[in-house]
């Protein structure tokens, strides 16, 4: 039994590696465990402190399982939206036990905490031929270009052309200038035990 609350969007670390289930062996959907804990600026000693994390069983299906599958591991800063429900069910002792489930529409790594790539996937071979062409497109124009900007021969290379300093500044400066709370994902650790000790369905 499911109760609807609501469309959220929660942020936090995986708790461990997701796991995958489905009939004979087939994918039908992928879950694992989000551990997300607020951070807030002490007013007296000006300094982060983590409030109790709390846990959510995030679920995925279809194509959204798959990619989960492929691209989060353990410890992954992530960021879920989708609809909040919380799953009743009986213990083997007989008792009732819940828990909340957040079943996902979107997940994504959560860039304040590193860098991600995105791999597209191609869905027909006309849209593939079609990123072919505007790849072949853009080659030709740039080529143009480079031949429009060449030096004539017997020129000075540099005259005119002097190159701007456009090396961006170091990611650890960028990250100095903002004020984030401090790294939260020591408490992944616990879902295990807090899991196994709430005597919670696979899925």
């Amino acid at each position: 039994m499911a109760i609807q609350q609501g469309t959220v969007t929660v942020t936090g670390f995986v708790g461990a590696e997701p796991t995958v289930f489905g009939k004979e062996g087939m994918l039908s959907g992928c879950t694992f465990r989000l551990g997300s804990t607020r951070s807030y600026m002490d007013a007296t000693t000006r300094e982060w402190r983590n409030m109790p994390t709390t846990w959510l069983t995030v679920k995925a299906f279809r194509q959204l399982a798959s990619n989960v599958r492929m691209s989060l591991h353990k410890g992954d800063a992530v960021i879920v939206t989708g609809l909040l429900n919380t799953e009743q069910w009986n213990a083997q002792s007989g008792e009732s036990r819940s828990r909340l489930v957040l079943e996902a529409s979107s997940i994504g790594h959560d860039l304040n905490y590193g860098v991600s790539e995105l791999k597209r996937f191609r869905k027909s071979v006309a849209q593939s031929d079609s990123a072919q062409t505007a790849t072949n497109n853009q080659a030709a124009a740039t080529t143009a270009m480079a031949s429009a900007n060449a030096p004539t021969p017997g020129a000075d290379p540099w005259q005119n052309n002097t190159p701007a300093n456009t090396t961006p500044p170091p990611l650890e400066s960028m990250a100095a200038e903002a004020e984030m709370p401090p790294d939260t994902r020591d408490g992944v650790e616990e879902f295990a035990s807090e899991a196994s000790a709430s005597g919670e369905p696979p899925f």
